[in-house]
């Protein structure tokens, strides 16, 4: 095989990553307001609410545009059928997060996508222009989530989750539980 015809495979690959939405997050300023009216209105629930970075994990690591990160998150999982919706409310330190929401305020803010080999899709996206953002460990051991500067190519961001094979890659079960109120 050439070295082109090799890197045109290698990026077809890194590309089937992109054809299975996992998540779609919402950024937000009052976590509990937003689930109590997505529960009220709509009956979309029940959430598990987790902060992040859990509290005792001492393997946490976190980027905010190529400097350590300081920022800190509650964070809201329901499963809607295929997709998995995800709230996230700031809560300290700069994120991309605490941008959007005081570029754009509350909103769609990104569509997430996993693998479980996130290199070549960063390097081939690297290519293309769009860097990485934002990362960090994810809420299960093992995992790691990268947010995309693809807003100019795209309109939004993209987040690539490096998912624990055998797994769905959602939220692990875990945090405390909303129960939706019909």
């Amino acid at each position: 095989m050439s070295e082109t015809t090799q890197k045109t495979a290698e990026q077809a690959s890194a590309m089937d990553a992109f054809k299975r939405c996992i998540q779609v997050g919402c950024v937000v300023r009052d976590l509990d307001r937003k689930i109590e009216n997505l529960t009220k209105i709509f009956g979309i629930g029940p959430f598990r609410v987790v902060e992040w970075p859990p509290e005792g994990r001492t393997d946490i690591e976190k980027g905010y545009h190529g400097q350590p990160g300081q920022f800190s998150c509650r964070l809201a999982f329901a499963d809607l059928g295929s997709v998995e919706l995800e709230l996230i409310e700031p809560l300290a330190g700069p994120s991309i997060w605490q941008d959007f929401l005081d570029q754009h305020g509350e909103g769609i803010h990104h569509i997430r996508f996993n693998t479980f080999d996130e290199k070549p899709i960063l390097d081939h996206l690297s290519e293309h222009g769009i860097e990485v953002e934002q990362w960090g460990s994810g809420t299960r051991p093992g995992t790691a989530f990268f947010y995309l500067d693809s807003q100019a190519q795209v309109g939004f961001a993209l987040e690539l989750l490096r998912a624990i094979p055998g797994t769905d890659g959602r939220a692990a079960p875990i945090g405390k539980v909303i129960e939706t109120k019909g």
